[in-house]
């Protein structure tokens, strides 16, 4: 076996995104406010009166439930009657609660402004994974061009403060199907995005490793096999692991390519 690329691509700190991600929450919440008469009217068409509440709200909800409780419970009867008499009687209260919601300055625009903080923060851990590529790159679309093999173009866009390039003699595609590849960044995406919120939550390293990494390195381990990796490599020496790097201090994921 011998390796002929590996790299560590490290999590984005928050203060190395770009400036103008500042502006993500104000974006949506005017995209979102000027949508308002939109969103209501599509609300109306669906459930345009008191009648219509019954029939789409009321009766699949309650067919629904009905699916969802246990036939065993003790009272599921009992439940299943309660609903039916009572949500029907909501119906006006649902049609000038929804109405007034929608006017301008209601508690749909409240709500919106709200949770624009909410939303940004949830954006802007995603961009620490993936980045924004007109400025920065993140673990993952450097992830998927290493695994397509495209080493110039993986090696153009590195930085050494978040990337840890170990061995650069080739680099090979790493997969044999576009569908194994699309299910390992998948799920290294996911994992990476625990590990920033896990990160920024305060918890420790050895934490992170025993409750996310040693939780995801096997599944990701068992989708590489001498049937998804290219026939070049060595599938027993070649591996993707989400782990911490000794020299950037970031965690992130592996790529190790070997040939036989």
């Amino acid at each position: 076996m011998a390796e002929i690329y590996s790299v560590h691509f490290g999590v984005l700190n928050l203060g190395e995104l770009p400036s103008e991600v500042s502006e993500i929450g104000d974006d949506w919440e005017t995209t979102l406010k000027a949508k308002r008469a939109k969103i209501f009217t599509n609300l109306s068409r669906v459930v345009p009166d008191e009648s219509a509440y019954v029939d789409v709200i009321v009766n699949r909800s309650n067919e629904g439930y009905e699916q969802f409780i246990s036939e065993s419970h003790p009272s599921r009867d009992k439940i299943m009657l309660k609903r039916k008499i009572k949500m029907p009687a909501r119906a006006s209260d649902y049609i000038a609660n929804r109405n007034a919601a929608f006017e301008e300055g209601g508690d749909f625009e409240a709500g919106v402004t709200e949770s624009k903080s909410a939303f940004a923060d949830n954006v802007k851990v995603i961009l620490r994974i993936v980045g924004d590529k007109d400025k920065v790159y993140g673990a993952i679309p450097k992830l998927s061009f290493a695994l397509d093999g495209k080493k110039a173009l993986l090696e153009s866009i590195l930085n050494d403060t978040y990337d840890h390039l170990i061995t650069s003699t080739e680099l090979k595609t790493f997969f044999t199907k576009k569908q194994y590849k699309t299910s390992v960044v998948s799920l290294i995406n996911e994992c990476l995005t625990y590990v920033v919120y896990a990160v920024d939550a305060g918890f420790d390293d050895g934490w992170i490793q025993s409750n996310l990494a040693d939780k995801y390195n096997p599944l990701i381990s068992a989708m590489i096999n001498a049937n998804t990796v290219n026939s070049e490599l060595d599938p027993a020496g070649s591996s993707i692991t989400i782990e911490k790097d000794a020299t950037t201090g970031r965690w992130g994921v592996k790529l190790v390519e070997a040939t036989p």
